[in-house]
């Protein structure tokens, strides 16, 4: 298929976003039918593109407009949804916004037993350009450094969200938590507040208190 405008993708949503919102009511042939159709025409415009839908029983749906993290792509995500029209039942969003960290790892959870909530953390260094991280579990071995190094990956992309996880952190490593020198080492839930600090002396907590960095 050729190249899209945006304007050409939005006006098709808009002619077929009932079918999105109906999505829960139809037989999953019908569905794979119109998430096909969706994939076509976001990858139609730019290949990099994909999307997630939200379609609650109640309320408004939400589509959002994904790069999957890849930060240089951000831009063109931001300015394809900034032509998107008023849709009445939508929000339309770029980029994918913070989740729970098990977010669609229910099945890895059951099959390995591994909890992404058991990970710890720690910067490759002190200074604040330095993003890389290690994400250390407790459970972790070489033998299964693929799949530890896939979920620390989406624990990660989860927990910050896809804008700050492609603008703050550089890669990923993993290792045993046995490994981690006790001084350096943080819950993963404070990953968020560290990477405010990295970036600026001041930040709010998740419990909306401000801290400063020398607190």
């Amino acid at each position: 298929m050729s190249k899209l405008s945006k304007r050409h993708f939005w006006e098709w949503f808009k002619r077929h976003h009932q079918e999105y919102l109906a999505l829960n009511k139809k037989p999953k042939k019908e569905v794979s039918y119109w998430l096909q159709e969706l994939t076509t025409h976001v990858r139609a415009y730019f290949k990099f593109f994909g999307f997630s839908l939200v379609l609650p029983d109640k309320g408004t749906a939400r589509l959002t407009i994904t790069v999957k993290g890849k930060a240089k792509h951000f831009k063109k995500a931001d300015a394809f949804v900034a032509t998107a029209p008023d849709i009445p039942g939508w929000s339309i969003h770029a980029l994918e916004d913070p989740m729970p960290v098990d977010f669609l790892l229910e099945k890895q959870l059951e099959i390995t037993g591994i909890d992404p909530w058991e990970f710890h953390f720690s910067f490759a260094g002190d200074h604040p350009e330095d993003t890389a991280l290690i994400m250390y579990h407790p459970l972790y071995t070489e033998d299964n450094r693929r799949l530890f190094l896939e979920m620390a990956y989406e624990t990660v992309y989860h927990l910050l969200g896809e804008r700050s996880f492609g603008t703050d952190i550089d890669h990923v490593e993993v290792d045993n938590l046995s490994c981690a020198d006790p001084e350096n080492v943080y819950r993963l839930e404070e990953l968020p507040i560290h990477i405010g600090w990295r970036s600026s002396s001041m930040v709010v907590d998740h419990d909306g208190t401000l801290m400063s960095m020398h607190s």
